[in-house]
């Protein structure tokens, strides 16, 4: 914890020579992804969430047993709900030459919606032809991702709890590199505050979907160490983010926090 602080006392200073940067903002954790219950393997639904629009492509089995899909085009309600009308269909035959989307019929079945429970879990509720369902849904995982790369980015973190009040603080550090090592599950982070200081969590990478977490431990240069974990870990081409907390064995503090990172290329 206390290289944290050093390094947003030293590092305001840098970021008060920094142009302001842009800010942007998503409307909600994305909920884009595969889901399904492990135990009813066969169905599932896909989401892709576009600022408060989610679009839900349901792939289930009729009441015949033949394979049927649904589609919803889902609005922002309140609170963490979301909800739409659900369309079925018939169409041409996909190995029609030319299709022709004239011939698709679409017709309204019922209604849907999602609310999210946690990062990786959410509550699917549809009533298909009178048909109402409620399924607790998880994000289907297919691969790890690969976090491995070094990063340019900020840190945003609040520290409470601290022995030495002194200890607790909240602020940015605007400039970091963090170097990630990835051999399968096995994980660790490398965090260096550009000479100010560093951090190291080493833990076992677990994937939820398109997000990942890391349950482990840190040591930092100032001689603190204690638990640690990283949710919500993203990756993509140019860019990662995430969250992170650690909890100090010696100082009793307790730190949270998020991060943004753009990938270093040779």
């Amino acid at each position: 914890m206390t290289t944290l602080r050093r390094a947003a006392c030293v590092l305001l200073a840098v970021a008060s020579f920094l142009a302001p940067p842009a800010h942007s903002t998503s409307f909600s954790t994305d909920q884009s992804d595969l889901y399904y219950i492990p135990a009813e393997s066969g169905w599932g639904v896909q989401l892709v969430q576009r600022g408060s629009v989610i679009f839900a492509t349901l792939f289930v089995f009729g009441p015949g047993g033949a394979t049927t899909w649904y589609v919803s085009t889902m609005n922002f309600v309140s609170g963490s709900t979301w909800s739409g009308d659900l369309y079925t269909g018939t169409g041409p035959y996909f190995g029609t030459v030319p299709f022709n989307p004239s011939n698709v019929m679409a017709r309204k079945a019922g209604t849907m919606t999602w609310v999210p429970q946690t990062l990786g879990t959410g509550t699917l509720s549809y009533v298909a032809d009178g048909v109402a369902v409620s399924k607790n849904v998880v994000r289907q995982t297919l691969v790890l991702d690969d976090y491995s790369g070094t990063y340019l980015g900020a840190f945003h973190f609040t520290t409470t709890g601290c022995m030495d009040p002194n200890n607790n603080a909240s602020g940015e550090i605007p400039l970091f590199t963090i170097t990630i090592n990835q051999t399968g599950q096995s994980i660790s982070f490398a965090i260096s505050f550009l000479g100010v200081g560093g951090i190291t969590i080493s833990g076992t990478l677990s994937q939820t979907g398109q997000f990942g977490a890391v349950a482990g431990t840190y040591t930092d240069t100032s001689g603190d160490s204690g638990t640690a974990s990283v949710s919500a870990l993203n990756v993509q081409t140019n860019a990662i983010t995430g969250m992170f907390s650690q909890s100090s064995a010696a100082e009793g503090c307790q730190t949270v926090g998020y991060f943004a990172g753009m990938r270093s290329r040779p």
